[in-house]
């Protein structure tokens, strides 16, 4: 399974305005279906517009709930029994696979 992730930056990106742009395709794609599309976040700026101005809806999560629904692409999944996406070998992945352990959200010292 390929994450594909982007390091934007580090501490208050989206807060000051530096979550950056949609690529462009993506934001035609927007903007001529008439989308309502939103964020999955861990912050606390989940209103509207203040990811970008065309993400209009959002949801606060944890973490690896945010990581989970980044792999699976979409909202429209149900995390206890469908899959995020599949590994190299077409296995499908869960969230029971990558969730982290209590060891790895625990308390630290």
């Amino acid at each position: 399974m390929s994450s594909c992730f982007n390091l934007v930056g580090y501490g208050c990106t989206t807060c000051i305005g530096n979550s950056g742009p949609l690529p462009e395709p993506i934001e035609t794609a927007i903007k001529k279906g008439d989308l309502t599309v939103g964020a999955v976040l861990s912050g606390n700026r989940n209103f509207e517009g203040r990811i970008h101005p065309l993400v209009k809806t959002n949801w606060l999560a944890s973490p690896p709930l945010v990581v989970a629904y980044a792999l699976a692409g979409n909202m429209n999944i149900n995390l206890a029994t469908d899959p995020l996406g599949y590994d190299r070998k077409g296995d499908p992945v869960y969230l029971k696979d990558i969730w982290p352990s209590a060891q790895e959200i625990g308390p630290r010292r």
